[in-house]
C-alpha cells in the first residue's frame, strides 16, 4: 500500500505540473486573441470616425483597408453596408468574400440590425464563409448626428485567426476546438480526438452579441499504459506473496481444524451422554460396571466413583428385589433381554424406591468385537402413575356414561362404524352394537339426511364441532320417544364422528298431551265462565231488540183489528221487527261461537273485523261503567292469521280486565285505547292500554302464573289461557306498567306472508 500511494503521488505531482503549464498557456492564448480582436475593433473605430465626419474617400478606405487586411490574413475583406444590408465598398477589391451590390441576409442582416438599434460594436452568429469553415462579421455601426448612415464590417474566418494568432508550437503541444454558445463545435485544428482528457481546459471569449468558446486539450506524451506499469508491476508482486502466505496459513489451519474436530467430537460424544435425560450404563461382559452418565446418577443418588467398577449386585438393587433383578442381569448377559426391555424396582441411596425400564443392547468396540452391554434407563415412576390414573378416570368416565338415562354412541363419519355405546344405548339397539354400521342398528329412530344440518362426509377438520341434529323422533319399533342431540367432533385419533344422545322422552309426550287437553278444557271453562258473567248484560242488551220487536207487532196488530191500516206503514214495522230480530241473532251467535267446543282453526283475517266483534261484546260493560274504548288501528294493515274465536276470547279478557281496573277512577280518566302496528315481516304488535289502578311489580313476575289473581273474585287462569293461546300462535304476551298509570298489555300475531 505504501509503495502504491508513492506512486500515485508522483504521478498526481506530474499532471499537477502539466495542468500548470497548461494554464499558463490558456491565459497567454486568451490574451492574444482578445488582443488580435480588439485590434480590428480599434481599426472599425477609425474609419467609423473618419465617415461620420465625410473625411474617407473610397480610395483612403481601399488603401487602409487592404494594408490592415495584408497584416491580419484572418480578415476576408472589409465592407461597407448602407442601413439596408446593401454592400457599397469592398475591400480589397479583388476580395471574393462578398462583392458591391450585395445584400446582406438571414442571421447576417439580424446581426446588422441588433447593431444599428444598439448603436455598439457586435459580433454576428457563426456561418459559412467564402473559405472552408466557419466566418463570423465584427460590425461597427455609424451615425451622423442621431441618425445611422451605415456601417463598418469586417468579415473574418476563424480558421486563420487561431492559426495566424498562436504560433505552430502552441497548435502542435494542444488540441484546439472553436465551440458556439450552445457548445456545439465551430471549428477544430485536428481531427484527432485525444483519449485522455484529464489535462484540458476552456476559455470562454465573450464577443458583443456572440460568445464562443476555446476548448484546450493537451496532448499526453509517451504510452498511454507508461503510468500504469509500476502499480502494476508492485500489485503482481503483492498478490504473489499474499497467494503465498495464504496457502501456508490455510495448511496451518487445516490442521488445527483437524484438531480442534477431533477434540470437539470427543466434547460432543461426552456432553451428549452427560446431558441425557436417560441414564446410560455400560458393563464389560461378566456385567462389570464400566461408564455412567450423569443422568444414571441422578436417578441413583450414586456418584460415577461408587459405581464404576461394581459387579452384581449393584449398591442401588433394593434387598427384597435381589433374586428379581439378578434373573434379569444373567438374562440380559446371556443376550436374552425382551426387546421391550425390563420394567423393573431400584432403590435411591437414600432407599427411595422407584420404577425404571431398562433396555439392553450390545457394546461394539473398534475391532468390531463385542465388548459389553449398553443399557438404557428410563424413570417410568410418574408415566406409570399417570396411566393408572388414566385407567381409573376411563373406568369412572365410563361408569358414570353407563349410568345414564340417555342413550349415548360415537359412529365414525366414513365408515358408520360405532366406536363406543353405553348401556342405555346397548339396551335400546343391542349388546353387540359396537363394531357395526350405526345406520343399520338406529335404523329404526334415526334422522334422516334430509334432516341433518349438514351432510357430515363434507366436513373438515376446521369446522368441528358442527351442530348436525336436535329434535323429536319416535322409535317405530317400540312407540317410544327420543329428544336427539347429534354433533361432528375430533375423534382422540383424529377421526371425524358423530356423537348422537337420545333421551327417551315418552314420559314427557304423554305430560304434554294431557296438559293440552287439559288447557283445551280451561279454555272452555274460562269460555262458560266469561258467558255467564256477561250473561246479566246481555240480557239487558237483548231485552232491548225484543221489546222492539213486541211493539212493532202489537202496533200492527191493532192496526189490523181496527181496520185503520196502511199497507206500507204495516211493511215498514216488520221490516224493522225483522231488523232487531237479526240483531238479537247475531248476539247469541256470537256467544254460541264463543263458548263451542272445537279444534283451532288458523285463518287469514282482518284485525279491524276481530277488533269490532270483540268491541261489539265488550260495548256493553263499556256502556254500563262509562268507560271509552278508542281503536287506533293504521290503514292498509296486513291480515293476520289466526283463530277467530281464540283471539277474539285474548281482545275479549284483556279489555274486560282493563275495564274493571278503572272502576275506582274518575269518570272522565275511564279510557281505554286498542292500538296495533307492524313490527317486522313476521309479525303484528297489538297494544291494549288503561289507565287504571296498574299493578305492583311483584304482581307484574306473577301475574301470568295459572290461578294467580289480583282481583277478589277472579280464578287466576284468564291470563294463564291467554298467553297460551299468544304462544300457540307463534306469539308473545306481556304487560308492562303505564308511566302516567296504568298497565299496557302487548302481544303479537303472525301476519299473513304473500305464498299464502
Amino acid at each position: 500500500m505504501a509503495m502504491l500511494i508513492v506512486t500515485a503521488l508522483l504521478q498526481w505531482r506530474e499532471q499537477d505540473t502539466a495542468r500548470s503549464a497548461l494554464e499558463g498557456d490558456m491565459h497567454w492564448a486568451e490574451r492574444t486573441i482578445e488582443n488580435r480582436l480588439h485590434a480590428h475593433q480599434d481599426f472599425l473605430a477609425g474609419l467609423g470616425r473618419e465617415q461620420e465626419f465625410r473625411q474617407l474617400t473610397y480610395e483612403a478606405f481601399q488603401v487602409k483597408s487592404s494594408r490592415y487586411i495584408e497584416d491580419h490574413p484572418e480578415l476576408d475583406a472589409i465592407i461597407w453596408v448602407s442601413i439596408d444590408g446593401k454592400v457599397e465598398w469592398v475591400a480589397p477589391n479583388e476580395a471574393t468574400a462578398t462583392f458591391v451590390g450585395d445584400q446582406l441576409a438571414g442571421q447576417r442582416m439580424e446581426a446588422l440590425q441588433d447593431a444599428l438599434r444598439t448603436r455598439r460594436t457586435l459580433f454576428s452568429k457563426d456561418y459559412k464563409g467564402s473559405r472552408l469553415g466557419s466566418a463570423n462579421d465584427l460590425i461597427l455601426p455609424v451615425q451622423q448626428g442621431s441618425a445611422d448612415i451605415g456601417a463598418f464590417i469586417a468579415i473574418q474566418s476563424l480558421e486563420p485567426l487561431l492559426r495566424a494568432t498562436l504560433p505552430t508550437a502552441f497548435s502542435a503541444r494542444y488540441a484546439l476546438t472553436i465551440v458556439d454558445a450552445d457548445n456545439r463545435e465551430v471549428f477544430s485544428n485536428t481531427s484527432i480526438k485525444p483519449t485522455d482528457r484529464q489535462i484540458s481546459g476552456a476559455i470562454s471569449l465573450d464577443l458583443p452579441n456572440n460568445r464562443l468558446g476555446l476548448n484546450i486539450v493537451a496532448y499526453r506524451g509517451g504510452g498511454a499504459w507508461l503510468p500504469f506499469l509500476p502499480a502494476t508491476l508492485i500489485i503482481l508482486l503483492t498478490l504473489i506473496a499474499s497467494i503465498t502466505l495464504v496457502q501456508l496459513r490455510r495448511h496451518a489451519q487445516h490442521r488445527a481444524d483437524t484438531e480442534e474436530q477431533l477434540r470437539a467430537a470427543y466434547a460432543f460424544r461426552q456432553a451428549m451422554s452427560q446431558s441425557m435425560i436417560t441414564g446410560l450404563r455400560a458393563i464389560d461382559l461378566e456385567g462389570r460396571i464400566t461408564f455412567v452418565n450423569a443422568a444414571f446418577c441422578r436417578m441413583t443418588g450414586f456418584d460415577e466413583g461408587e459405581l464404576v467398577g461394581i459387579a452384581p449386585p449393584y449398591p442401588y438393587w433394593p434387598p427384597e428385589e435381589f433374586d428379581k433383578l439378578q434373573d434379569n442381569i444373567d438374562q440380559a448377559l446371556a443376550g436374552q433381554a425382551p426387546a421391550g426391555g425390563f420394567e423393573m424396582r431400584i432403590m435411591r441411596k437414600s432407599g427411595e424406591r422407584f420404577d425404571v425400564r431398562l433396555y439392553f443392547s450390545p457394546l461394539i468396540g473398534t475391532d468390531g468385537a463385542q465388548i459389553g452391554w449398553m443399557a438404557s434407563m428410563n424413570d417410568i415412576t410418574e408415566p406409570k402413575r399417570v396411566r393408572v390414573e388414566l385407567e381409573r378416570a376411563h373406568e369412572r368416565f365410563v361408569t358414570v356414561i353407563d349410568g345414564l338415562d340417555s342413550a349415548v354412541h360415537v359412529a365414525e363419519v366414513k365408515t358408520g362404524e360405532i366406536l363406543f355405546a353405553n348401556r342405555a344405548f346397548q339396551n335400546i339397539f343391542g349388546f353387540d352394537a359396537v363394531g357395526h354400521n350405526s345406520a343399520q342398528v338406529t335404523a329404526h329412530c334415526r334422522p334422516t339426511a334430509e334432516m341433518l344440518a349438514r351432510d357430515p362426509s363434507t366436513l373438515t377438520q376446521e369446522e368441528l364441532p358442527c351442530e348436525l341434529y336436535d329434535g323429536e323422533l319416535q322409535h317405530t319399533l317400540s312407540g317410544h320417544w327420543y329428544h336427539l342431540h347429534e354433533r361432528a367432533i375430533r375423534w382422540v385419533d383424529g377421526r371425524i364422528v358423530r356423537v348422537q344422545i337420545g333421551a327417551d322422552i315418552t314420559d314427557r309426550k304423554h305430560i304434554d298431551e294431557v296438559n293440552l287437553q287439559q288447557q283445551k278444557r280451561l279454555e272452555q271453562t274460562s269460555r262458560l265462565i266469561t258467558m255467564g258473567e256477561m250473561a246479566s248484560s246481555l240480557a239487558h242488551e237483548l231485552n232491548q231488540p225484543l221489546s222492539a220487536i213486541a211493539n212493532y207487532c202489537a202496533g200492527c196488530v191493532k192496526r189490523m183489528q181496527a181496520g185503520n191500516y196502511r199497507f206500507d206503514d204495516l211493511l215498514a214495522a216488520m221490516q224493522k221487527a225483522s231488523d232487531q230480530a237479526e240483531r238479537a241473532g247475531k248476539i247469541i251467535r256470537r256467544m254460541r261461537d264463543m263458548v263451542k267446543k272445537s279444534d283451532p282453526i288458523r285463518i287469514a283475517i282482518s284485525l279491524q273485523e276481530l277488533v269490532d266483534e270483540a268491541r261489539a261484546f265488550a260495548d256493553i260493560e263499556a256502556q254500563r261503567t262509562g268507560t271509552q274504548i278508542i281503536v287506533d288501528l293504521p290503514e292498509k294493515l296486513p291480515r293476520i292469521v289466526v283463530d277467530r274465536i281464540m283471539i277474539e276470547q285474548v281482545l275479549l279478557n284483556l279489555i274486560k280486565n282493563g275495564i274493571e281496573a278503572m272502576n275506582d277512577v274518575p269518570f272522565e280518566r275511564r279510557r281505554l285505547s286498542i292500538h296495533a302496528e307492524r313490527v317486522d315481516e313476521r309479525m303484528l304488535e297489538i297494544t291494549v292500554t288503561d289507565q287504571g289502578h296498574g299493578l305492583a311489580e311483584e304482581d307484574i313476575e306473577k301475574i301470568f302464573a295459572p290461578f294467580y289473581t289480583t282481583k277478589p273474585e277472579g280464578m287466576g287462569i284468564g291470563l294463564a289461557i291467554c298467553r297460551s293461546i299468544i304462544e300457540f300462535h307463534q306469539g308473545r304476551l306481556w304487560v308492562e306498567p303505564r308511566r302516567e298509570g296504568g298497565t299496557v298489555f302487548r302481544f303479537t300475531v303472525p301476519i299473513e306472508e304473500e305464498d299464502e
